[in-house]
């Protein structure tokens, strides 16, 4: 036997033998549970039915529309008699989200009775509404709650207007050369994400070793070339609203982490979001060069934003390599933070938003050769890098120009590129440790060569710099009003030094 309401509106009666009081939701219509965070509040039953009685037991099936959000629902009743007043005698918990009740008997008798949808840890949503003088009007909850308690919120019910959402999308900088090391993981400033945006290496190199791009690939270990995105929501869960994350440049994909093993924005330009908590980490690569925008929106289920915040993101075309003077660690922050000056740069021109490696000299041997090499290497023929710069202190000087005599001697090999912006500071000659030549050559091939060293005289234990032949800039910081007591030791600090050394790569480097 299947009953139904026939009185047409919400909270009629059944009729037939047995009176039921059913309970329905009014327009727009519920979402789909799947679609709404967990932690919402749930709406109203859109519909009760009774699918079968049993004359001798009184045992009856039941079967719902659950209510939108809801994890859990109760049955509350009470004695037909009390109808009018919504006199509830008994509750009937726990009957979870599955759309029916195989069986259910409140007693002997006439009763009433509707179904309310729950979070399952003590909130209740809407009893639904009845019409008191032509005007709807909720349903007052069960006040006894008789054998478990539930506390009504109807502050966020299906048919309620949603509430403020405020939307956040914090990127973070590429990992560089691991993920915290030797550059701390770093959020983009807010102020960058438009403008310049938020850098990502064309991830065109091979992580795993073997022999398949990374770009073409899923589930790669070792992986590093992703960066991480963090979303943010509040409210997590906003009934009546979708959070889209879509994409404008099909380059652009996102995973749901590092290692790419779960693909979210792939083939596809949007993705319904689904938020557990309040915040979620993704994880975006670049398969090409180009730029585009990431924008996470809520959407009203009829359609309408309601809120949306946007990151532009762009694929570099450079790499940035600095070289640390002797016994110097690569570090960040720097191991001393008065000293270090080059890797105060890098650090610099990292959270700038350029794609920097910085290293300790002797990574680059006397040919050239090395981890530094490498990575330009991998950066011109993997990751379609076209500029370089390099810059480096003491013995870093020396390496400087070691990496940019051997790349400029492998072009053939390693593909198309520039190097725009070489700079020595005090440079010495690297061709052991105990090396104390001034480095004086030109790094061959390079666009713009400065060169700052302190030079009130060499001799043994006094280490300096001097002019290089064909420099754009040859500043002897001796002669100047403000460099005149530096020393090898603490030139690479001065303010003046790094800051036109930073506002020359910011100049001649695009990103």
């Amino acid at each position: 036997m299947r009953l139904r309401s026939m009185a047409g509106g919400p909270g009629a009666l059944l009729l037939g033998f047995l009176p039921v009081l059913a309970v329905s939701g009014v327009s727009p219509p519920p979402l789909n549970v799947e679609a709404v965070c967990a932690g919402s509040t749930p709406g109203q039953v859109s519909g009760l039915m009774v699918e079968s009685y049993n004359p001798a037991t009184g045992e009856m099936a039941l079967a719902y529309d659950p209510a939108c959000a809801a994890t859990d629902h109760h049955l509350e009743y009470g004695p037909l008699a009390d109808v009018a007043t919504l006199g509830y005698s008994g509750q009937e918990c726990g009957l979870g989200v599955s759309g029916t009740v195989a069986s259910f008997q409140p007693g002997p008798g006439s009763y009433f009775f509707l179904m309310v949808g729950s979070d399952g840890t003590g909130q209740e949503g809407s009893y639904g509404t009845m019409r008191i003088g032509g005007a709807a009007m909720e349903r007052p909850a069960d006040p006894s709650q008789f054998s478990c308690a539930f506390t009504q919120n109807l502050a966020a019910a299906c048919d309620a207007p949603p509430p403020a959402i405020t939307l956040a999308i914090t990127a973070f900088r590429p990992q560089t050369e691991f993920y915290g090391v030797p550059f701390q993981r770093t959020a983009v400033p807010a102020a960058q994400r438009i403008s310049p945006g938020v850098g990502v290496r064309v991830n065109g190199d091979d992580d795993d070793i073997n022999g398949v791009q990374d770009r073409d690939q899923v589930d790669v270990a070792g992986e590093n070339d992703l960066v991480e995105v963090s979303l943010s929501v509040d409210p997590p869960c906003v009934n009546g609203a979708d959070y889209i994350l879509s994409r404008t440049d099909p380059s652009l994909r996102v995973w749901a982490d590092a290692g790419k093993q779960t693909p979210l924005l792939a083939d596809n330009d949007q993705i319904t979001l689904t938020f557990t908590g309040s915040s979620m980490s993704i994880w975006v690569e670049s398969v090409g060069t180009g730029s585009g925008d990431l924008e996470l929106s809520a959407q009203a289920a009829g359609g309408g934003l309601l809120a949306s915040d946007l990151a532009h993101f762009f694929s570099f075309t450079s790499a940035v390599i600095a070289l640390g003077g002797e016994g110097q660690v690569p570090a960040d922050p720097p191991l001393e933070p008065s000293n270090h000056g080059t890797f105060q740069m890098a650090i610099q021109l990292y959270n700038m938003g350029f794609d920097v490696h910085m290293y300790d000299e002797d990574v680059v041997t006397a040919d050239g050769s090395g981890a530094a090499y490498d990575e330009v290497v991998s950066a011109v023929h993997d990751r379609e890098v076209v500029n370089v710069a390099i810059f480096g202190y003491s013995h870093g000087g020396g390496s400087t120009n070691d990496l940019a005599t051997r790349l400029n001697a492998n072009r053939g090999a390693i593909g198309a590129f520039a190097i725009d912006y070489t700079a020595y500071v005090d440079g010495i000659d690297n061709k052991s440790d105990i090396d104390i030549s001034t480095e004086m050559a030109l790094p061959p091939s390079t666009l713009y060569h400065a060169n700052y060293y302190e030079n009130p005289g060499c001799g043994l234990f006094a280490l300096c710099g001097g002019p290089v032949a064909g420099a754009d800039i040859n500043l002897n910081v001796t002669a100047t009003p403000w460099g005149g007591a530096l020393t090898h030791f603490t030139v690479d600090d001065a303010p003046e030094v790094t800051s036109a050394i930073l506002n020359q790569v910011l100049t001649m480097v695009p990103r």
